[in-house]
């Protein structure tokens, strides 16, 4: 073990002195293991290469592993994920599914002490099981059943028919231990008793524990791993490896349990908010690390023009708003993947009647995902659009970010279905009130800081009225429909729109906030305040302009404004460009990680040796 680390870059705050001397994660990333196959090796492709994603998070395991979950320490399970997310994004998928969707429903849930030494310490994997695949992405009415059988005092778990099937983890490969957290409907005396989790043994060295059956998938092109079909042909499940979470089952008094089984259920879908402080993490990370690529590609490019002849290509105004508006979006992601971990990876667990986050905890812990997700496909697309075709080819590890955030549209939650669910709640009033009105209209002539919606003492105002109004609207749609008799089905189906629009308004309000309170706390120290602002503005005048044609409607810009958007974002890109070299170092990218052509020193001797 080295001495503990002390980055205190973006995000990072000095390594307490009582904390474990965990290795440097850049270190370990530097490691000849993370090089990326050359030559002949170059075309890995399934077994083959998810072997090689299996050798690299043992390896990592070896050398930080111990009794104490990494949970407890979030400081460094951060760094040690967005490291993993930019250097290998199938090795970030594994550790965050073992570190966060394992061990975290085990602590959270109460597994013995025993399971969680033998979880933190090895030698077996984690994954998490919950999708079936007649679900789609729906962890909601789970058909797995695991039947509770008094003269054994285990469970017997198994899966109904087909559509049952656990699909798709990643749990293929031979010869890798896997225990999983799996979800199924507790069945006790013939009573369903909501889904709850259990610890199960999937495979060891030799192959499936007995009873389950694993089918590989074929292998994908996009965050390659070893996807694979899942059923369980009656496993008994000892009772102590019930994550029971406070229920018990015993002979005089039968199953006992403080939440009704909705409750239960909802419950244990909440596991998910570990999944989602984890992929807030990495979304940023591979944000910040394509815009380190591209801005430091265009920084040193030549382009060349009927006219502009040996022209850097960070000259342009498309490369500028491109490039500065994905910083923009790594930056706000960021930010907001602090704020992400913070709500969700919290310990020690609250045990009472109120289990888990509250619904306006979870809700906003959810569009954290969502946001950081949108914001990382869209960032990393305009970082391979602005490489050119340098930008398509693999090696330049631009296609594997996007992989990564293509696949968190549905992964630890579908992001459409999230927003929906997140207006449903809003609209209903489930731990919700809208933004408050202002007590008067902004005078212009008035003294003090200006409250203009597009200067930075406007910003939170414009935000909160679209999100009010977008309140208003939905509630009243769905009072005239229910004063109708308008089938409840077909009402809340006619108003979907405007329900994921008050889902979108809430988590871009809440963006907007972030960024005014903490962007200058997290990166003041380490670029001018003019340019950090020149960054928050373009990514508040971006979503803006995402949305100017309601905005205007609404009375809340006015047509000059609207008009002015595009005008302003290109001042600001211009104010940002003499700054281009202090940005790529804003990023945070350890130098040497990010190992592909573009990221090299010398890109053309990279290309072409």
């Amino acid at each position: 073990m080295t001495e503990p680390t002390r980055r205190t870059a973006v995000g990072h705050a000095p390594v307490p002195p009582t904390e474990p001397a965990f290795p440097d994660p850049a270190k370990l990333f530097a490691d000849v293991l993370f090089d990326p196959p050359a030559g002949p090796d170059a075309a890995i492709a399934g077994p083959v290469r998810d072997a090689l994603t299996y050798r690299r998070v043992r390896w990592l395991h070896e050398r930080i592993s111990g009794e104490d979950p990494l949970l407890r320490h979030p400081a460094y399970l951060r760094e040690l994920l967005e490291l993993a997310a930019m250097v290998d994004p199938s090795v970030f998928h594994v550790m965050f599914l073992h570190h966060c969707m394992t061990l975290g429903p085990a602590l959270d849930f109460g597994a013995s002490p025993r399971d969680i030494a033998e979880l933190a310490l090895g030698p077996s994997i984690g994954a998490a099981l919950m999708t079936e695949v007649g679900r789609g992405n729906s962890s909601a009415g789970i058909r797995t059943e695991a039947v509770w059988d008094p003269a054994g005092e285990a469970f017997d778990l198994h899966t109904p028919d087909a559509e049952a099937s656990k699909y798709p983890p990643n749990v293929g490969l031979s010869g890798v231990p896997r225990v999983a957290v799996v979800g199924a409907r507790i069945v006790v005396d013939g009573i369903g008793r909501g889904t709850g989790l259990f610890l199960v043994p999937l495979r060891d060295e030799v192959g499936p524990c007995p009873g389950v059956v694993i089918t590989p998938r074929p292998p994908t092109g996009l965050l390659p791993l070893d996807y694979a079909a899942v059923r369980f042909e009656h496993v008994r499940v000892p009772a102590d490896r019930w994550l029971r979470d406070g229920a018990t089952i015993t002979a005089p008094e039968g199953h006992q349990d403080p939440l009704d089984p909705a409750a239960r259920s909802r419950r244990s879908q909440g596991q998910s908010r570990f999944a989602w402080g984890a992929i807030a993490t990495g979304m940023a990370a591979v944000t910040r690390a394509a815009t380190a690529i591209a801005l430091a590609h265009a920084h040193r490019r030549r382009t060349v023009g009927r006219f502009d002849p040996e022209t850097p290509a960070l000259a342009h105004r498309n490369q500028q708003r491109a490039l500065f508006g994905a910083h923009a979006a790594a930056l706000t992601a960021t930010v907001l993947a602090r704020r992400a971990t913070d709500l969700c990876w919290r310990l020690p667990v609250h045990r009472g009647a109120d289990r888990g986050l509250p619904p306006a905890t979870m809700r906003t812990a959810s569009l954290l995902k969502v946001t950081t997700d949108r914001l990382a496909e869209q960032a990393v697309s305009r970082c391979r659009r602005a490489c050119g075709a340098f930008g398509f080819f693999a090696e330049n590890r631009l296609i594997d970010y996007q992989g990564l955030a293509m696949a968190f549209n549905a992964a630890g939650g579908d992001n459409q279905l999230i927003l929906l669910d997140a207006g449903w709640s809003m609209a209903t009033g489930v731990d919700y009130e809208p933004p408050a009105a202002p007590d008067a209209p902004h005078d212009p002539d008035a003294p003090g800081p200006s409250t203009a919606p597009l200067e930075r003492g406007g910003w939170a105002g414009l935000f909160r009225a679209r999100e009010r109004l977008l309140h208003e609207e939905l509630v009243e749609r769905l009072r005239i429909g229910a004063e109708r008799g308008t089938d409840p089905f077909v009402l809340r189906n006619d108003c979907a729109d405007a329900a994921e629009r008050l889902g979108e308004a809430y988590a871009a309000r809440i963006t907007v906030e972030a960024l005014i309170h903490d962007a200058r706390p997290m990166f003041g120290h380490r670029v001018a305040e003019p340019v950090l602002d020149d960054l928050c503005l373009v990514r508040v005048l971006e979503e803006v302009a995402a949305h100017d044609g309601r905005l205007l409607a609404a009375g809340l810009l006015t047509a000059d404004e609207v008009r002015t958007l595009s005008a302003r974002i290109d001042a600001a890109c211009a104010r940002l460009a003499p700054h281009a070299r202090a940005l790529v170092d804003l990023l945070d990218v350890p130098p040497g990680l990010v190992r592909g052509a573009l990221a090299g020193d010398d890109p053309i001797g990279d290309l072409t040796t």
